[in-house]
């Protein structure tokens, strides 16, 4: 979920996929996992390695195009892609992505370049907005106002290390009930969908993983086309408890470090994981991280590795052996445990477990 608010595919005949082996071999699985990973960490360069890495004849049609539309997007030199999901979308808006994307590709490809990105889009937000602005939260409102007036929501703000844009045209409003380990939970659900938009993390893997939704205080709101179904374990379990939990968490014990509320939302993914226990798995695995800045790289390596030690495991592959009970059982005393530390904390006005 973006961490301060409470986080497009190429044209058809930009590539075009041709005859390859019919499923991705295994060697090739594990080096696109790792460029993922390298991906939502926005290490550009190190996904651009791994992916060139990989040959095109290992991969199945769907992950060459990827392999491909990736390796396009963070080219350093080649131009951005123009195109996105609206047809009509007006010129602002227009504008607007093409500033957020150069942005994007600019900060994913070297870290010790953000600062002059960051000032290369504030400048260009201030040229596009008609306003002087000294710095992106200053731009924001405006970006949000000017989105309104043509009919679109929006949503600005920070998702792991770099500032993002989400921008959409429908939204619909549901009240659903949602079980969680220490309590069910009325959540109040917003379905949005008609995305122009969909963020950095989308952006640079064109569409093949990103957001799926985030939480505020008015409740959760759901990327409508980040899911296959509304209905499968998929979406129930990775997205609305693990989202309905955020709800829950900010309500329980106010604000929380993103990387906390992380922790505790994925401890939930595997508690109710049954058929995608390997997915969530592998997906945490591919994704660890040192930095409580980048909160979901962060709280997988924290959840992984208390899993392993209250299993007494040594590697995260034990993980998928050992039985779907005793997994789930784990998580939930880590969760209990975790949610004592926290109401001890608060009440003593501690921090509940320092960064390491």
């Amino acid at each position: 979920m973006p961490t301060n608010v409470p986080a497009f595919l190429l044209a058809a005949s930009a590539i075009i996929p041709i005859a390859t082996t019919t499923t991705t071999t295994p060697a090739a699985k594990q080096e696109f996992r790792l460029a993922m990973g390298a991906i939502l960490r926005a290490q550009g360069r190190d996904a651009q390695a791994t992916l060139k890495s990989i040959s095109p004849m290992e991969l199945d049609t769907k992950d060459r195009y990827f392999r491909e539309c990736a390796l396009s997007r963070l080219n350093a030199t080649g131009p951005l892609p123009v195109t996105s999901d609206t047809p009509d979308v007006n010129v602002f808006t227009r504008n607007l992505l093409q500033l957020y994307r150069t942005y994007w590709r600019t900060s994913a490809l070297n870290n010790d370049s953000r600062p002059a990105a960051e000032r290369a889009l504030i400048d260009g937000l201030a040229k596009l907005l008609g306003h002087p602005v000294s710095n992106i939260a200053e731009a924001e409102p405006l970006i949000a106002a000017r989105l309104t007036s043509y009919g679109l929501f929006s949503l600005e703000g920070r998702t792991g290390v770099l500032h993002d844009l989400m921008i959409w045209s429908r939204n619909t409003q549901k009240i659903e009930q949602v079980p969680l380990p220490e309590g069910s939970n009325a959540t109040h659900v917003n379905y949005l969908d008609g995305f122009i938009s969909r963020g950095w993390s989308s952006y640079l893997t064109c569409n093949r993983t990103g957001t799926g939704g985030w939480t505020t205080t008015e409740g959760l709101f759901v990327i409508v086309p980040s899911y296959k179904s509304l209905t499968d374990e998929n979406f129930r379990v990775n997205f609305l408890a693990h989202e309905s939990q955020h709800y829950s968490d900010k309500k329980r014990f106010g604000d929380m470090p993103s990387w906390q509320l992380e922790y505790r939302a994925k401890l939930v993914e595997i508690i109710y994981a049954d058929t995608t226990r390997d997915r969530v798995l592998d997906a945490f695995a591919n994704n660890q991280g040192d930095d409580p800045s980048d909160p979901h790289s962060y709280a997988d390596k924290r959840v992984l590795t208390i899993l392993m030690n209250r299993l007494g495991l040594t590697s995260v592959a034990t993980l998928h052996t050992i039985s779907i009970d005793r997994l789930h059982q784990t998580a939930i005393n880590v969760l209990k445990a975790d949610s004592v530390a926290l109401d001890t904390a608060r009440h003593a006005k501690l921090r509940p477990y320092p960064l390491k």
